[in-house]
């Protein structure tokens, strides 16, 4: 079967997807899509990309004409499939209601409000990267196209709004409390369970990579370090250890990405956002 991806560098569920095919061991003919957010001209809104996926987001993935779009739906497509490597991402002999309740929380799913899970978390935290692209890169005229013509109304208005005010602070801090609260149900289902969340390396464990990477690239890696989170710290180290996180998500960030970075954070080694979080968590430890 011929796997044709449909997907961004800097995507979170790209990368959830990228590394669920390292895992597995399949190959696929790789189509980057520019996105609004990174590009002056954005791939994701030609009349191309739409006829794929008409809501003009990645990851979509083609298996020899069936066209899947959401990360979740994609891995667990994926994981029917044989690939060079022996592994099950979706295991029969764990706890089905917590994989799947779990894999749930860690997607990023349309429909469901910033900050209501954990996936919907790390979202807002990324924003400072987003505003930062969007006044780098999108014109006053291209924002406007975007906002007229992105099939998802709210990423439409939310990019207008992002060229000319900065909205990352007010709107990570609403997630502190679920971040938090995640980070601490993480920790003792790990200590119930271990090395991994459920044991043995799942699907769960690939959208937790993603969504921890994510906040390494904002200069919140530390959070996922302190005293109150040992073995979130143990875990995370052993999830940067499997080769698809190299394959899936390092592999992936070029000299435009590491140069967005180094111009947005600069020296800057911690986020304004790791005190309140850590004394969060602190004080729910307490």
């Amino acid at each position: 079967m011929r796997l044709k991806l449909y997907h961004a560098k800097w995507s979170l569920c790209s990368q959830m997807v990228r590394v669920a095919m390292a895992e597995k061991g399949l190959s696929y003919d790789s189509n980057l899509i520019k996105l609004v957010d990174h590009y002056p001209k954005g791939e994701n809104l030609s009349p191309e990309y739409l006829a794929i996926n008409p809501k003009g987001v990645v990851p979509a993935i083609d298996l020899d004409g069936e066209i899947i779009t959401e990360s979740k739906d994609i891995i667990k497509r994926l994981n029917s499939l044989t690939g060079e490597k022996d592994i099950d991402l979706w295991p029969g002999d764990v706890d089905q209601d917590k994989l799947n309740s779990w894999v749930e929380d860690t997607t990023l799913t349309d429909g469901v409000p910033l900050g209501k899970t954990l996936g919907t978390a790390i979202p807002p935290f990324s924003l400072i990267l987003i505003n930062f692209m969007i006044k780098k890169y999108l014109s006053f005229f291209q924002a406007i196209k975007v906002f007229w013509k992105h099939p998802l109304r709210d990423r439409g208005r939310g990019f207008l709004i992002m060229k000319f005010f900065n909205i990352h602070k007010p709107v990570a801090a609403s997630s502190y409390k679920v971040l938090a609260r995640s980070l601490m149900d993480i920790e003792k289902n790990l200590e119930d369970h271990g090395p991994y969340f459920l044991g043995k390396f799942s699907h769960i464990d690939i959208n937790l990579m993603c969504c921890f990477h994510r906040l390494s690239d904002v200069r919140l890696e530390k959070i996922l370090e302190i005293e109150e989170l040992p073995n979130v710290k143990k875990y995370w180290e052993l999830l940067k250890s499997r080769e698809s996180y190299k394959k899936g998500i390092l592999d992936f960030y070029g000299e435009k990405e590491n140069g967005d970075l180094e111009e947005l954070f600069g020296h800057t080694t911690n986020s304004i956002h790791l005190k309140p979080l850590t004394q969060m968590i602190k004080n729910y430890k307490a």
